[in-house]
C-alpha cells in the first residue's frame, strides 16, 4: 500500500471480517510497516520493486479440516476481490498500491477468473524487473530446478 484504504475498501474489509455468516477467529489482515530505507534502494536494484510503500498487507486464515478448505478460500477471495475491486480483484500498480510482494505468493494472481486487471501476475509482483530476472535464472539455475508455481520462468 503506498497510501491509506479507501472508504469502499474499509467497508468492504469491515463487512467480512463482521460477517455472521463466517466466524473464524483466526482471518486477519496484517499490516507491517514498510518504507523508509526500504524506499531508498531503486525498485530496478534487486528483485523486489515495491519500494514506495507505507505498508505491506497480508491476508491470512487458518483452519484444521480439509473439509473446510472451500469455506475458507471463498471468504479469503471475497475479501480480497472487494478490497481491490477497483484494480480488477488485485492490488494495483497505481498511485494507492504497488503490486504484490513476492514473499507473499498468491496463485490466484495468476488466474484469469481471480485477476480480472489484465497486468499478469509477473508484472504485479516484479513489475519492470521480471526480463532480467529471467536473465539471471536462466546463468545461476539453468536446469528449473529451484522453482514453485510462482517463481521466474526460463526465457
Amino acid at each position: 500500500m503506498r497510501t491509506n484504504f479507501t472508504d469502499a475498501q474499509l467497508a468492504s474489509l469491515y463487512a467480512s471480517m463482521t460477517a455472521a455468516d463466517y466466524t473464524n477467529p483466526r482471518a486477519m489482515l496484517i499490516l507491517f510497516s514498510f518504507g523508509g530505507q526500504v524506499n531508498a534502494v531503486a525498485p530496478e536494484a534487486t528483485a523486489i520493486p515495491q519500494r514506495s510503500s507505507a505498508f505491506k498487507m497480508l491476508y491470512q486464515t487458518f483452519w484444521n479440516s480439509a473439509a473446510e478448505d472451500s469455506t475458507h478460500v471463498a471468504w479469503l477471495r471475497t475479501l480480497y476481490a472487494n478490497m481491490h475491486a477497483a484494480t480488477g480483484g488485485v492490488p494495483g500498480l497505481d498511485g494507492q498500491t504497488d503490486g504484490c510482494y513476492i514473499n507473499y505468493p498468491d496463485t490466484d494472481m495468476a488466474d484469469p477468473a481471480q485477476n480480472t486487471s489484465g497486468v499478469p501476475w509477473q508484472r504485479l509482483y516484479y513489475k519492470g524487473n521480471y526480463a532480467r530476472l529471467q536473465q539471471v535464472k536462466a546463468r545461476w539455475d539453468p536446469s528449473d530446478y529451484f522453482r514453485h508455481s510462482m517463481s521466474v520462468k526460463q526465457v
